[in-house]
């Protein structure tokens, strides 16, 4: 049997019906992708911004560790608590004691 003679199943005008629909689901799906690549760049930029924010944190409290000379890993953190609230006291007693002096 010779298939190039047979007649298409579908007629032009079905066939350009089914290309448009096929087109427009296709522009609604770029879209859509389009839409999920820039929530996916957004997020990233956030979890960069995150991890940069963490390691100032990380960087400060190690700063704070230092001047508070609470540099040893054992320290924890209600003792560096303590450490830091008694450097404050020892501070605003030096500095009254200071201002009696100068008086």
């Amino acid at each position: 049997m010779n298939t190039s003679t047979k007649q298409p199943e579908l007629t032009f005008e079905e066939l350009q019906q089914a290309y448009e629909e096929q087109s427009q689901a296709l522009n609604e799906l770029v879209i859509h992708f389009d839409r999920t690549v820039a929530h996916l760049e957004q997020a990233t930029k956030l979890i960069a911004k995150q991890g940069q924010q963490q390691g100032e944190a990380i960087g400060w409290l190690r700063d704070i560790r230092h001047a508070a000379g609470a540099t040893g890993p054992d320290i924890s953190h209600q003792q560096l608590c303590q450490i830091i609230q008694d450097l404050r006291r020892r501070a605003f007693v030096n500095d009254a004691t200071q201002m009696r002096r100068a008086n």
